[in-house]
């Protein structure tokens, strides 16, 4: 009986001590496999795994990224019930508030070494990560002028100290740091006041610079099309002839009814007088004009009216 019945537990208490020996873990995940209590170095990643239930047990972390971010805005970031800004000091001794974020996670190689300093990522966000941003920020930024913190060069050259001091602290505690984000930088409220002033004050130049770039460029429209419009007068008067404004004359007599012709002492039209002998002098002369008024003027002129439309 004593046989059976230790045969009977046997078979009962082999399925269950299989099943808690049966150890799962979940992608993104790793666990520290521990013996009598004491890490033991193996890490189990994503999969199935066995142990002995009797001395070995796992402790479970997330390797997915992390972020731990201190913020002044109230309900953003770790601290979220409170102000939870960096405050650091300027070179010139003012105070300035800094909002960031630290992208982070565990390295799943150095999971043990994580867990032996820092067991959980709480702990080591309060531990090391919140101390050590805060330090390498402050003593950063007592190194620029406020002048130049709130710049995108400021905020860079605070990002890269701070990447340059952290991951090597990480990397001694097994943790990766992915990034950090200075995400804004709070100015003094008067000095914030006079760098909006001097902003505004510098668009007003720049649209007043820009006004004078476009009344400079509109004179010298205005003066290079004065220049060819004089240029072309030039060439034109010295194209033109007293013969050729004869002809101009003699033409438009035939595009009108009535004309008003100069009329010189002799009854002749003037321009009549100006051809040379030998031109079409004796057609011009067809014109038929009332010279009435006009005789005994001793060589004045008057103006007629045509008898008859005129013709050239």
């Amino acid at each position: 009986m004593a046989l059976v019945g230790g045969i009977a537990l046997l078979l009962i208490a082999a399925p269950i001590a299989g099943l808690l020996a049966w150890e799962p873990v979940e992608e993104g995940n790793v666990k520290v496999v521990k013996r009598w209590g004491a890490t033991t170095g193996e890490v189990f990643g994503p999969g199935a795994h066995f142990v002995n239930p009797v001395s070995q047990s796992t402790v479970p972390l997330s390797v997915r990224p992390q972020s731990y971010t201190m913020s002044s805005q109230q309900g953003e970031g770790t601290q979220a019930g409170r102000d939870d800004a960096i405050t650091v000091l300027t070179e010139d001794g003012l105070r300035t508030d800094i909002d960031v974020t630290i992208r982070y996670r565990v390295d799943a190689g150095n999971a043990v070494t994580f867990y032996q300093q820092y067991r959980t990522l709480g702990a080591a966000e309060e531990r090391l990560i919140r101390p050590s941003i805060r330090s390498v920020l402050r003593t950063e930024a007592g190194r620029l002028p406020v002048t130049d913190i709130y710049t995108g060069e400021g905020q860079t050259r605070l990002k890269q100290a701070a990447e340059k001091e952290l991951g090597a602290e990480f990397a001694e505690a097994g943790l990766i740091l992915e990034a950090v984000q200075v995400r804004n930088v709070e100015l003094p409220a008067q000095y914030a006041q006079a760098v909006e002033q001097k902003e505004i004050t510098e668009q007003r130049r720049q649209q007043k610079q820009d006004e004078l770039e476009v009344e400079k460029l509109e004179a010298d429209r205005k003066r290079i099309a004065a220049q060819g419009e004089a240029d072309a007068n030039r060439i034109l008067s010295q194209s033109l002839d007293q013969r050729i404004l004869t002809q101009k004359y003699i033409d438009k007599l035939d595009q009108t009814d009535t004309v008003y012709i100069p009329v010189g002492g002799d009854g002749y039209p003037q321009f009549v007088r100006s051809i040379e002998p030998g031109s079409n002098a004796g057609d011009a002369a067809n014109v038929t004009a009332d010279t009435s008024g006009s005789s005994g003027s001793g060589g004045s002129s008057g103006s007629t009216t045509p008898t008859t439309p005129a013709s050239a």
